[in-house]
């Protein structure tokens, strides 16, 4: 039992204030490894991992944009080498670019996830169009690049909000996840056949799709059984 050290009043081991007197329970060392506690629990993100402080996304985005950088400038100058213009290191600069420009939002801009996507996807589609428009005409900007990274956006966006909406989170994220991927295959491929052949046309999509659903159907089966209490043995007669 724990008693109030000014007033000797008998405390609940969870109290941190003397009902009577308003005496801290804690000590020194216990208050601050409470707050610390309080602490860390307030940098866990709504989707369950902890978030980096600003000194970790300096780092982070410096890394990824030396990284990016080099492999941007390596490129460039091999496609040159090669053929004396700029072909299809135009292709890789853009998607460098994106990931440089959301890395960039989500490490120095603090808004909503979905505004740092917004931004994102603004960001990158100017910079598609410019980068579109200096090699040559619109050629893959408007048809391809930007309907790819907008449909992207979507899917991640909806999987960031279910992950986020789902009360009790297990086995059923893994489905979800694997709902967005089979959505991304479709989209893929539907832009990239009216890149091509200006209609749209699913084939390998489609056999994605047919080949995650039973999983799928499966990972949610276990999930809404083990969270109703069931087990799995008495759930397939073991």
């Amino acid at each position: 039992m724990i008693y109030c050290k000014n007033c000797g009043v008998e405390l609940e081991n969870d109290m941190l204030d003397c009902p009577l007197c308003g005496e801290p329970v804690a000590s020194n060392h216990q208050t601050d490894k409470i707050q610390s506690v309080a602490s860390s629990i307030q940098q866990i993100s709504p989707y369950g991992h902890r978030k980096m402080d600003q000194p970790q996304k300096r780092f982070t985005w410096e890394i990824v944009s030396i990284i990016l950088l080099s492999g941007v400038m390596a490129t460039l100058i091999i496609d040159f080498a090669m053929n004396r213009r700029i072909t299809w290191s135009e292709y890789l600069a853009g998607f460098c670019f994106t990931i440089f420009s959301y890395v960039s939002l989500f490490a120095f801009w603090n808004q909503r996830t979905i505004i740092d996507m917004a931004g994102g996807f603004i960001a990158s589609s100017t910079f598609i169009l410019i980068l579109d428009a200096i090699i040559g005409s619109f050629n893959w900007a408007i048809k391809l690049g930007i309907p790819l990274l907008l449909a992207c956006n979507v899917v991640i966006a909806t999987l960031l909000a279910a992950i986020q909406m789902s009360k009790h989170k297990g086995i059923n994220l893994i489905a979800y996840s694997f709902i967005a991927a089979a959505f991304l295959c479709l989209c893929i491929e539907g832009t990239l056949s009216f890149f091509e052949t200006n209609l749209f046309h699913l084939w390998w999509s489609l056999i994605v799709a047919a080949c995650i659903f039973p999983i799928v159907v499966v990972l949610l089966f276990v999930h809404f059984r083990l969270r109703k209490g069931r087990s799995l043995h008495k759930t397939f007669h073991i």
